[in-house]
């Protein structure tokens, strides 16, 4: 059992002079018999301090109030702040007389649940109601699943089953694992038991508490059903696929699709056709153009695909769309739904970066579990949404979800398991499963609602920032960092423009409009957008670097992304992404202010040196340490002139955007390149002698990490853009050491790239 903590809200501080009060004894008593208990107990001396502190992720299990009838506001300013965070959190008022008594507001009565009249009951008595009280809230807060797995822990059973270390206390019996116990602490060992615990039900099964925290997930995120996993999005992608698609059937793919949706096409010998998405010249991938996914545009590239136009199933049986891009951009689920299901019965939502999408309103009709779910009719595709609840929700690695919404193409539940087993493992680790019962149990009413408010707020804040300060370096012929976002935001209300710097914030924050992607702006950089289609997430926060013109060209003079990157990550910083002139942030719970406050003054750090032309060796010693004689003598603008000039002379992104405009010649589906590999009818081919090969595994640079090439693609003849692109990164890994790109599918071999193909 935890020790519990207590908030004791005072008026004001006492001074040494003063007798005490009956109230102040009576709160001195209760304090000594609750810490007397074992508990903790906390006392703030003025109500800002305690508005200050239940503000903070301080825990409290159960506040209590001096009441004090001259400071009505700021008691109700109190409850208000503390209903934010702690909306279930017992309060309770200590009052001094009766006639103080009848002074408390309506509102103030309505967010407590007892006002104790300190002249009328024993210490005792009141001590028992808080504690009482306290139990009942933990009851109330706890999800399904971590409660019967506390409970479990309480019970303290001896086990003569697996796992082996029986509760932490084999690992204790070495210097080594005593070391490893008392770094997680007990209780992750005590709640590792083997799958015969009765008493928790199954996680295959979907039975007991594992069964009742499913239900509980599925009711919190607006689902018909959903799936708690312990083996991360991409086996609940997999799950989806094998459960969905079989040899001989079509499947529309979203090109820009993670590696596991690759690896469902290997399991099931799926024959897939590709939606391609837009992108632009900064290497942001956009979305696919509306055209793509109409029903006649499907049969077309169904007709055009020669493993697909031979399908026995002439009917798309799965289709999956990536919702949100890496870099940000939301796709209308409305529309994609009625879109898709002209072709298809199940629609895929691959949300993995996007899980808290249900829970603000300025993500309203743009994601998969949209309204209420008792609108989803039989009559309507089946809809699927995945979401890795460890990206940006609040659970551990590895932790999924699988979301269901039953309509035309539902897969019945026992039939669906059978693919869930197949990607599961007979031994999970509970905590995981745990911790996706608490990621959903924080996103539940209120809670939902405000935590990811809080997180668009300090992602406008800093965009903001960061805004005001390019706005000032240009004001004084000078350069700084640019957020790629709206320039000119309208409050629909009043017709209002302002420029995004200075744009009202609760305005960005609640109004969805500011951040669509607008067919006639230029910010985005898109061309043929449509309208109402597509909007950025405010809290995937890129910025620009000088050096590209709108149309794509580069200037003479810039500042490359990868240089920002390097340095940044010289000071603990890492970034999501960059490209040669982006850099990108994701904004998640766990950003405070402080923490995007160090980031921009990295920034202006960044530019100081920058323009101060400073030398390598004192701002990145640890570059200049991988080649000395490269970067020795060298100064940060030389070494950002030298790369602006290798882009203008190699141009590796316009080779990328002319690989990714059309889609390659398909020798043979994933699942014959995957055989190939496994009977070793494969190998290792010279990215200089690529010319006329099958790749027989899918090539994905990094950025923008979609597949260039899949499996059993081929690679076009020695002038194809998919061969000078790797031949540029080729060039670029030799001529910067210590900024090489990562490149999945490929590996260096006497310093040369290398790709698996098909042997000819």
């Amino acid at each position: 059992m935890c020790d519990k903590n207590y908030l004791v809200a005072l008026h004001q501080a006492r001074t040494q002079q003063s007798s005490l009060t009956p109230l102040e004894e009576t709160i001195d008593t209760i304090s000594h018999s609750l810490r007397s208990k074992g508990e903790h107990v906390k006392f703030t001396h003025h109500y800002q301090e305690a508005i200050t502190y239940v503000s903070s992720m301080a825990p409290i299990d159960c506040i209590m109030i001096e009441w004090t009838p001259s400071q009505k506001e700021a008691i109700c300013h109190l409850l208000k702040q503390l209903r934010i965070r702690h909306e279930k959190v017992p309060a309770f008022l200590l009052v001094n007389t009766h006639d103080e008594g009848k002074s408390i507001p309506a509102e103030v009565m309505s967010n407590i649940i007892e006002t104790f009249l300190v002249l009328d009951d024993t210490t005792d008595f009141i001590v028992g109601r808080l504690q009482a009280a306290v139990a009942r809230y933990e009851k109330i807060i706890m999800p399904p699943l971590m409660s019967a797995m506390m409970k479990y822990a309480k019970e303290k059973e001896y086990s003569w089953s697996a796992p082996g270390h029986q509760g932490g206390i084999g690992f204790c019996k070495t210097p080594v694992g005593r070391k490893f116990f008392d770094f997680y602490g007990e209780n992750i060992f005590r709640t590792d038991m083997g799958i015969e615990r009765a008493c928790l039900g199954s996680m295959l099964d979907h039975t007991g508490a594992f069964g009742e925290s499913e239900k509980y997930i599925a009711e919190v995120f607006g689902a018909h059903r959903s799936y708690s996993l312990v083996v991360g999005t991409s086996g609940a992608n997999r799950t989806i696929m094998q459960a969905c698609c079989t040899d001989n059937d079509i499947a529309i793919c979203d090109r820009n699709s993670h590696k596991s949706i690759e690896q469902g096409l290997m399991l099931t010998g799926v024959a897939p056709v590709y939606m391609t998405p837009t992108r632009n010249a900064y290497g942001i991938i956009g979305p696919i153009p509306k055209a793509q996914m109409t029903h006649k545009a499907i049969q077309q590239r169904i007709a055009d695909n020669p493993f697909a136009s031979k399908a026995l199933n002439s009917r798309p049986v799965y289709s999956v769309v990536t919702n949100c891009t890496y870099d940000g951009l939301i796709y209308n689920g409305d529309a994609i739904q009625q879109l898709l299901g002209e072709s298809c019965d199940r629609i895929h939502y691959d949300e993995a970066w996007f899980g808290y999408s249900r829970f603000n309103p300025i993500y309203q009709h743009f994601h998969a579990m949209r309204g209420d779910k008792a609108t989803h009719g039989a009559d309507q595709p089946t809809i699927f949404a995945t979401h890795s609840t460890h990206k940006l929700l609040n659970a551990l690695s590895q932790a999924s979800y699988i979301h269901m919404r039953e309509g035309r193409g539902s897969i019945k539940p026992a039939q669906f398991s059978q693919a869930y087993m197949m990607h599961a493992t007979t031994s999970p680790l509970y905590s995981i499963a745990a911790s996706n019962d608490v990621a959903a149990a924080m996103m539940e009413g209120n809670q939902g609602i405000n935590l990811t408010t809080e997180v668009i707020e300090e992602a406008v804040e800093f965009r903001q920032a960061v805004a005001r300060a390019h706005q000032q370096a240009n004001a004084e012929n000078s350069w700084f960092f640019k957020p790629w976002n709206p320039e000119v935001v309208t409050d629909p209300r009043t017709q209002q423009s302002y420029d995004f710097a200075e744009a009202p914030r609760d305005l960005l924050v609640k109004e969805q409009s500011c951040w669509m992607l607008n067919p006639t702006d230029r910010w985005h950089g898109f061309e043929g957008l449509d309208d109402n289609w597509v909007m950025l997430d405010p809290v995937k926060v890129s910025l620009l670097t000088p050096g590209l013109n709108d149309d794509g060209s580069l200037q003479e003079e810039g500042v490359p992304a990868a240089l920002v990157t390097a340095y940044l990550s010289s000071l603990g910083i890492v970034p999501t992404r960059t490209t040669d002139f982006q850099v990108m942030f994701l904004f998640s719970m766990g950003v405070t202010k402080g923490k995007w406050v160090t980031l921009m003054n990295s920034l202006l750090s960044f530019k100081k040196y920058y323009d101060a032309d400073a030398p390598l060796s004192e701002v990145l010693p640890g570059l200049v340490e991988t080649d000395p004689a490269l970067y020795g003598t060298m100064t940060m603008q030389q070494l950002g002139r030298r790369m602006i000039a290798f882009l203008k002379k190699h141009n590796p992104s316009d080779q990328l955007n002319k690989a990714y405009s059309s889609l390659p010649q398909m020798d043979m589906l994933p699942r014959d390149a995957y055989t190939q590999l496994v009977k070793d009818n494969v190998e290792l081919v010279s990215i200089f002698d690529l010319a006329g090969r099958t790749a027989a595994n899918s090539v994905i640079p990094y950025p923008p990490g979609i597949p260039m090439l899949m499996s059993g693609e081929n690679f076009g003849d020695q002038h194809s853009p998919q061969i000078a692109y790797l031949q540029a990164l080729q060039a670029w890994d030799d001529a910067f050491p210590g900024f090489e790109h990562e490149t999945e599918g490929a590996e260096k071999e006497d310093g040369i790239y290398h790709v698996m193909c098909v042997k000819q």
